[in-house]
């Protein structure tokens, strides 16, 4: 099936669950007047069609090679759109409502299969397809997935999300959407009192898309899911739990080792074995390049003069000229694991604002130290993707 049919699929099925939601509401529900600050039904309905109506305006103007309509600043036109419709009855609403969703299939109908699949801007971003479904699916049915819970009806929430992952998974297949599409039902489930189903999503959604991984530990919508303790050893090894909870200063920079040695591991696993040892240069050979990387990360994570190498245990040098005897990449991986407790407990146990006695080149303070060991990682990675890149293979995704 092509992509406009799947996506036509996936409207009519949205078109057709908020049919049904608002059919399925009660007298009260349907004569419950709102305000801007706590919407009723009616205008959460109205709300999410003013945006459908938006899109079908824009898709129509791109179609017929015209400038789209502009658009107000999101506040100002939800409170334009409150105004317009609160006192509106739910009869004019639906008709808003169903003359809105006609003019958007019409208006996908006439975009070509390779200019919905195009980003949705000169500037780049998602494709025009999946801004298509955020505003006539993923919207409403975030609405009224809310609506449910709030009426004390989670179970009902929890079902929309689910069906709306399997409605739209089928879209495109690739990682960054299924990583993106389990993503978002873990929210939903999350908000809809579904913490153990979020944490099956969830746990999907990161190793699809790793790049998820640092926004999950700040997004709202995951709050009770970051309550189970499973959550921690998605996030990062229970080891580095002191130091993510050890201040601000440790928490940062932490969480970016966190990310940056999840890049490193995912450069390192990227390169053939046949390539690990490979380069023109020393530092065109992966395996010297990442030996050397950890090694400094060895040296650095010290809290007492003595310390320095206490790690250490690959007796051989990154620029060895012999590659046979560079480490293999699961001896590299060995030893990553080792060091990285180790700066994991460097952060959890440093007073950062301490003088740095030992390595004074990387700055003044021991946070200046850990700052100067994460520039020097990040290089160096960056040095292996692109190494990956010139050899043709897939580097990892930033996080």
């Amino acid at each position: 099936m092509a992509l406009k049919e799947r996506l036509l699929h996936a409207l009519a099925r949205g078109h057709a669950v908020q049919q049904a939601f608002v059919a399925g509401l009660s007298d009260d529900q349907r004569s419950a007047a709102g305000t801007y600050e706590k919407w009723s039904a009616k205008d959460a309905v109205a709300h999410v069609t003013y945006w459908i109506d938006h899109q079908a305006a824009v898709l129509a103007a791109r179609a017929r090679g015209e400038e789209p309509p502009p658009a107000a600043h999101y506040e100002q036109a939800n409170a334009a759109c409150f105004q317009r419709f609160c006192t509106c009855s739910w009869d004019e609403v639906q008709a808003f409502a169903e003359a809105a969703h006609a003019r958007l299939v019409e208006a996908v109908r006439a975009l070509s299969e390779d200019t919905l699949a195009a980003p949705r801007s000169a500037a780049g971003g998602p494709a025009l397809w999946q801004n298509i479904v955020g505003t006539a699916y993923s919207h409403p049915l975030m609405h009224m997935a809310e609506f449910c819970v709030v009426q004390g009806q989670p179970q009902q929430a929890g079902r929309l999300w689910s069906e709306w992952g399997e409605m739209v998974s089928p879209l495109d297949d690739r990682a960054e959407w299924q990583g993106l599409v389990h993503y978002n039902v873990a929210c939903g489930l999350a908000l809809s009192g579904h913490a153990d189903q979020a944490l099956v999503e969830l746990h999907q959604a990161l190793q699809l898309r790793p790049d998820l991984t640092a926004q999950s530990r700040q997004d709202p919508d995951l709050s009770a899911v970051r309550a189970k303790p499973e959550y921690r050893t998605l996030y990062a090894p229970e080891y580095w739990w002191a130091a993510l909870e050890a201040g601000p200063q440790a928490e940062a920079l932490a969480d970016q080792f966190v990310r940056t040695l999840a890049m490193f591991r995912e450069a390192v696993k990227a390169f053939p074995a046949t390539e690990w040892c490979k380069g023109d240069t020393p530092y065109q050979r992966p395996a010297g390049l990442a030996l050397h990387t950890v090694e400094a990360m060895d040296d650095y994570a010290v809290l007492k003069p003595g310390e320095s190498g206490r790690g250490r245990r690959l007796a051989v040098s990154w620029e060895e000229k012999d590659s046979s005897r560079l480490p293999a990449q699961e001896d590299l991986l060995a030893y990553l694991d080792e060091v990285e407790q180790r700066l994991a407990h460097f952060l959890a146990s440093a007073d950062l604002t301490a003088t740095e006695e030992l390595f004074r080149w990387t700055g003044s303070t021991l946070l200046s130290r850990m700052a100067y060991t994460l520039r020097h990682t990040q290089h160096h990675v960056a040095e292996m993707c692109l190494e990956l890149h010139r050899r043709g293979h897939k580097a990892p995704q930033w996080q």
